[in-house]
């Protein structure tokens, strides 16, 4: 491969999404650039950009191991890739025979739009406890409330100005996509739209780079959303400032809505969120009169055990101001002519798994969840008392030891598994108590179709140089293990007759559409309004139930749950836990992210570690006075679970009464526990409930902890207490 050449392509340095122009001279990348032509604009991110690095790394798995040693050992031994995957599939198959599907769970790590191998695989074989991980507190809280409410999963918010208008008011709650930028494409498009907007809500317990240029900064009390959402419902309805024709005409049990909501007075919710009540009416305001308007939302709404009800809650404000279908407020957007690539996934389920699909671990308690998807803290709970039906875990990228609560635990759990096999590009701490570790290609290295957020495009993520080794692509390791386990519902031959299929619905080969790089409905084609068509349903109305915005959802209400938002008091606090509170005075919030990681990836990249050398604990200047703190200091934060250490970095933009803690550093360079447990943020977060009553939310955010200097002798970590 001589010469140079310009491949267009899509990063997946994140969720991704971003159009880049590969340059490749003499079968080396040697540059990166965004796509002027794509989306996107010609933007790339700090990610992104590093993404040559990431590659070229050379700590890169470049073939099949097999353990050979004790786990966590660090003895490995080079297999072929046939004797790993025949031993990925003779363990799946012999479980599946002796112990029954729900035996064998597979899994995956953040998004990168190849989750449709990932339920496939599952559904293939009909395991009912697939997507062990991180889905109950990272967007499936807010896919499941859109769903109810409107009958879709997913509403997002129209930055594009293509019906002739952009939001003139937006709020920013819990989200910083300008910032951390994990949702990859749509930080470029948010950022546009605000030279568009007059009102800018920003809801954070922190200052962040946009709250400069709020027209109102709640800075609100960790854990405390659903009141806030629950107040400026009440500001809403009983100001009567909700759009009365959107609500008479298209809207069911708003009567119930405005009964749950009447307790929450101004007064009341600035009690418990520390916003002042002018500032919450302010807002409530704003939202309902300067339309139209759109609410971009975050994880940390997902991360605490009252999930589902703060999606209930902000998605009610939506509704009810009329901010949905119309330009520049919420949108369902109309996929390509490729369909929802989704459907590559659940197609099979009907005839195959169904039934079993409800019967996962966890699925009994929490039936808000999708089906499938097992509940993970129950599952490790289980693992660790010896009683679990899951014997064996095949993973797909990700790390379980920084990403699931209580650290510790997790470990413990892990070890009771009888089989691991995972697929990743490093060696990463997961992996080192696997059995089987496969090495899987970067987004440079391989073919696929790309889908993610926004729902109105599919993009090609086109090969520009080969994998290192015996590194192979995610789609061709699902394909081979999908032959092995369940070949009727894995019938192509190569990955490129599987891609060819995916887009069968387009009448386009992937050999053309890798050309084209993107098909997109845009512009004049996304049509607005469409429950007033017979897009959904024949004469207008949303695909519900009652074929209305669901206020009060009958979804919920069949599974026996409370149909309405309410507000719970995190679970560990000055008011639900005084006692505890005396020990553990400050408020940790486990959320804390920097723009150039994504979760523990990239913390091992030279470029990467150069702007960041260290985990940061952000602390106010009086808290950190008061525990005798300084800038840059080696800081001790404990919770009931454990304690970390992270270097002080004071920051006024916050309530003194808080702490925040940056998620997912892992110190690659260190071996052993102490890459995991030294400053891994999920060290101190709770496992143990309670949880979301309808989807299974754990506690990442709102705990209770304390700080306090490291001091000359202490250990660098505190090691796992296996008797216990």
């Amino acid at each position: 491969m001589n010469g140079k050449k310009i491949i267009r392509s899509t990063c997946k340095a994140c969720h991704g999404g971003c159009g880049v122009l590969v340059t490749v001279e003499n079968g080396v990348v040697t540059y990166l650039e965004g796509d002027p032509d794509s989306p996107t604009r010609g933007t790339m991110c700090a990610k992104g950009l590093s993404s040559i690095q990431h590659m070229n790394h050379p700590d890169r798995l470049t073939y099949p191991l097999k353990r050979v040693g004790e786990r966590g050992e660090g003895k490995w031994e080079r297999i072929s890739w046939d004797e790993a995957l025949d031993t990925i599939g003779n363990k799946m198959k012999g479980f599946i025979e002796q112990y029954g599907p729900n035996s064998v769970c597979n899994s995956q790590g953040t998004g990168r739009g190849y989750g449709r191998y990932t339920v496939r695989l599952g559904n293939s074989y009909g395991t009912g406890n697939r997507g062990l991980g991180t889905s109950h507190i990272c967007y499936f809280p807010r896919l499941k409330a859109f769903e109810a409410i409107f009958g879709v999963n997913r509403l997002y918010c129209d930055y594009h100005g293509w019906g002739g208008e952009y939001p003139k008011t937006q709020i920013s709650w819990a989200k910083q996509i300008e910032h951390t930028n994990a949702d990859g494409e749509m930080a470029v498009w948010f950022l546009d739209s605000l030279k568009h907007a007059k009102n800018l809500i920003v809801v954070d317990p922190r200052a962040t780079s946009i709250t400069n240029q709020a027209t109102l900064w709640l800075q609100i009390r960790p854990g405390t959303d659903a009141a806030l959402a629950m107040g400026m419902l009440n500001i809403i309805i009983y100001e009567n400032l909700y759009d009365k024709e959107f609500v008479n005409n298209w809207c069911d049990g708003f009567d119930k809505l405005k009964d749950r909501v009447r307790e929450f007075t101004p007064e009341k919710v600035s009690e418990i969120t520390w916003i002042p009540k002018e500032k919450i009416i302010q807002a409530a305001r704003i939202f309902a009169l300067e339309k139209p308007g759109c609410i971009q939302t975050g994880e940390p709404l997902d991360a605490i055990h009252n999930s589902h009800s703060n999606a209930l809650s902000i998605i009610a404000i939506m509704a009810i101001t009329g901010n949905v279908e119309r330009p520049g407020s919420m949108m369902c957007w109309v996929p390509p002519d490729t369909g929802p690539m989704e459907v590559f996934h659940w197609e099979i389920a009907d005839n195959v798994t169904k039934e079993n699909l409800e019967k996962g671990i966890g699925r009994d308690k929490y039936k808000f969840r999708p089906p499938g998807f097992c509940h993970t803290e129950t599952v490790l709970r289980q693992l660790r008392e010896g009683n679990c039906a899951i014997r064996m875990l095949h993973q797909h990228g990700g790390n379980f030891l920084f990403s699931l609560t209580n650290t510790k635990n997790v470990y413990k759990s892990l070890l009771n598994l009888e089989f691991i096999s995972i697929a990743d590009q490093f060696m990463s701490t997961f992996c080192e108590i696997a059995d089987i570790v496969l090495p899987v290609a970067h987004w440079l290295e391989e073919d696929d179709i790309w889908d993610m957020h926004p729902g109105f495009m599919v993009r090609a993520n086109n090969k520009a140089v080969e994998p290192p080794g015996e590194a192979r692509s995610t789609a061709w390791i699902y394909l081979e293990i999908g032959k092995r386990v369940a070949p009727k519902f894995w019938p192509w031959e190569t990955v490129e007759d599987m891609l060819n299929y995916q887009l069968r619905k387009a009448d386009i080969k992937w050999e053309d559409f890798k050309e084209i790089v993107m098909l997109a409905r845009t512009g004049k084609d996304q049509p607005y309004y469409k429950y007033k068509t017979d897009y959904w349903r024949k004469g207008g109305g949303f695909p519900t139930k009652t074929g209305k915005v669901e206020l009060c959802p009958t979804m919920l209400e069949d599974l026996g749950y409370d149909p309405l938002p309410y507000y719970e008091e995190p679970c560990e606090s000055y008011y639900s836990t005084p006692e505890l509170a005396e020990e553990y005075p400050l408020i940790l919030n486990t959320g804390g992210r920097v723009a150039y990681n994504f979760h523990t990836q990239f913390t091992n990249l030279p470029w990467i570690r150069e702007m960041q050398h260290y985990p940061r604990v952000q602390i106010h200047p009086d808290t950190a006075r008061e525990y005798g703190i300084e800038e840059g200091d080696w800081v001790w934060i404990e919770s009931l679970r454990g304690r970390i250490r992270q270097k002080a970095n004071l920051f006024a933009g916050m309530d003194p009464r808080i702490v925040v803690v940056q998620a997912g550093f892992c110190y690659w360079e260190k071996k052993g526990h102490a890459r995991f447990l030294t400053s891994n943020a999920n060290v101190l977060t709770d496992d143990a409930g309670p949880f979301d009553v309808a989807i299974g939310s754990s506690n990442y955010r709102a705990l209770l902890c304390k700080i306090y200097k490291v001091k000359d002798g202490d250990p660098l970590y505190d090691p796992i207490d296996m008797d216990n």
